[in-house]
């Protein structure tokens, strides 16, 4: 009877290397930072962004001269957001039609809109930038806009 001898297995190149130990870059207290601001984080509210959009565009009222002022300062936040979002993620570079609507979005936002009495326009100009950011990052980014 002849036995056959199996050839040994061969090892894997890199399971010959130990893993170095992982040192932290920063101290404890720079980690402890870093926590307490993902607790204080609050994601984008993409359902309300998107119901103050349909009431500021597509509303046959518009609101009053003192909401208006509100809307806008709403919007600007919210846009600088999605902003910050869209050309701070380097696994995204920005489009030049994202970079267009960051910068038209600021320089809307801003005009002086006063005490709101002649602010429809701006506002709605918002708006319409505000949504297209939104489409425009649902489209690249995979941002999801579902109303839930």
């Amino acid at each position: 009877m002849t036995v056959a001898m199996a050839a040994p297995v061969p090892a894997h190149p890199l399971s010959s290397l130990v893993p170095e130990k992982h040192v932290p870059q920063h101290n404890r207290e720079f980690y402890e930072e870093v926590v307490a601001r993902l607790r204080l984080w609050t994601p984008l509210p993409v359902g309300q962004i998107i119901a103050t959009l349909e009431q500021v565009l597509e509303s046959p009222d518009p609101p009053p001269a003192a909401e208006l002022v509100y809307l806008h300062w709403v919007m600007r936040s919210w846009h600088e957001r999605l902003s910050n979002i869209a050309t701070a993620d380097r696994r995204f570079p920005p489009s030049t039609g994202v970079l267009r609507l960051v910068n038209a979005g600021r320089a809307i936002g801003d005009e002086p809109i006063g005490d709101g009495t002649q602010a429809l326009g701006p506002v709605r100009r918002l708006a319409s930038t505000l949504s297209d950011l939104l489409d425009e990052m649902a489209n690249t980014q995979g941002l999801r806009v579902d109303d839930d």
